[in-house]
């Protein structure tokens, strides 16, 4: 069973500039005979390193790699390295991850020192490393790894071909779906923040809902994934969460949805498919926020959110209204001045008109 992630330093492969244009469906221009061992930046790709070059941003880098072949979208005449010509240069990159850095494979099987309740089931070739603790009653899928120190309390579901990092914590009842990765230390099922305040004290609310993770999901290291109250909080299908995204009890995220670090959703929010959250963006409880919505990083958002809608800001307001706020900001040095220069004009002016009245 694969443990998904890259292999050692030792393990080696050489292949010429013609075949992996081939299995890319790209086409040579240039030396389609030459070597190469690796992949590489355009900064740090050496004569044996393959990179990719796909935007202006990084015509410097471009004009002084040392790369010994290049993935681009059309051909560039004044290098002389081979070059293989795609229309996604980077996606064909990421392609060759896996041709250049084979996944480590681990014998599936449970480790003497893991604990594994009897009344556990755990389907055919799953892995589980020493100090995982699988609980009453969970379930594992086929072909899933749980890696040194995770936690999977009572009732948890682990679909197929999951894979969990060191010192992840499933708490009791979550439902994990197909290919999910959890990556080092997020929690998945803690309770949320919920108390009631009477008489200066706080007196705790118990959560019994819990979360459900739909397939295809990806969840950061050290994220954290607060349970329902009653229902369920809901991840959807693709949904990538960066690290150290919190997501509070009873939020819902629509598929295809991507987070960036640091990000923080409050209890009830509803958000829809597609959208984009850049880094530290935080939002207040009980928000919607529309399908293919685009929140920039470190969004404020204290509202509603309309489907397509590029937000940013404190408070997050439409884009645009921002950008034009911000270059108005940028003039108000010259504009003070100017209305200095003017108060300076009225002052002499009133001086002149005064003088000639006492006349």
């Amino acid at each position: 069973m694969s443990s998904k992630r890259s292999s050692s330093p030792d393990i080696s492969i050489e292949i010429d500039v013609a075949t992996l244009a081939e299995r890319l469906g790209g086409r040579v221009v240039g030396d389609s005979g030459g070597k190469l061992t690796g992949l590489a930046s355009l900064s740090e790709a050496g004569p044996n390193d393959l990179s990719f070059y796909s935007d202006m941003r990084y015509r410097a880098a471009l004009n002084a790699t040392k790369a010994g072949g290049l993935i681009t979208k059309e051909p560039i005449e004044e290098l002389a390295i081979p070059q293989i010509v795609h229309p996604d240069p980077f996606l064909a990159f990421v392609g060759l991850v896996d041709l250049f850095f084979p996944e480590d494979t681990v014998a599936p099987g449970i480790h003497p020192l893991a604990h594994v309740d009897g009344s556990a089931r755990v389907e055919s070739d799953v892995t589980i490393f020493p100090f995982a603790c699988v609980g009453e009653h969970a379930r594992i899928g086929a072909g899933s790894v749980l890696h040194q120190g995770v936690f999977l309390g009572r009732s948890a579901t682990i679909g197929e071909a999951c894979t969990l990092w060191p010192n992840v914590v499933i708490h009791e009842r979550v439902s994990l779906g197909a290919r999910v990765i959890v990556h080092p230390g997020a929690v998945i099922g803690a309770d949320g923040f919920g108390f009631a305040r009477r008489e200066a004290r706080f007196i705790k609310v118990r959560h019994v809902g819990s979360v459900t993770i739909e397939d295809d999901v990806e969840i950061g290291a050290n994220a954290t994934i607060d349970r329902g109250t009653l229902g369920n909080t809901v991840v959807g299908r693709g949904v990538k969460i960066d690290n150290l995204v919190h997501i509070a009890h009873n939020v819902q995220i629509g598929e295809g949805t991507a987070m960036a670090a640091q990000s923080g959703i409050s209890g009830s929010t509803v958000i829809g498919k597609r959208v984009l959250m850049g880094g530290q963006v935080g939002m207040v409880d009980h928000l919607n926020i529309g399908d293919d919505a685009v929140l920039t990083a470190q969004s404020g958002v204290i509202g509603d959110v309309p489907e397509s809608a590029m937000v940013s800001g404190y408070p997050a307001r439409p884009h645009k209204e921002v950008m034009r706020a911000t270059a108005e900001l940028r003039g108000l040095s010259k504009l003070r001045k100017r209305v200095r220069a003017l108060e300076e004009q009225i002052r002499t002016l009133t001086q002149k008109s005064s003088a000639r009245s006492e006349e």
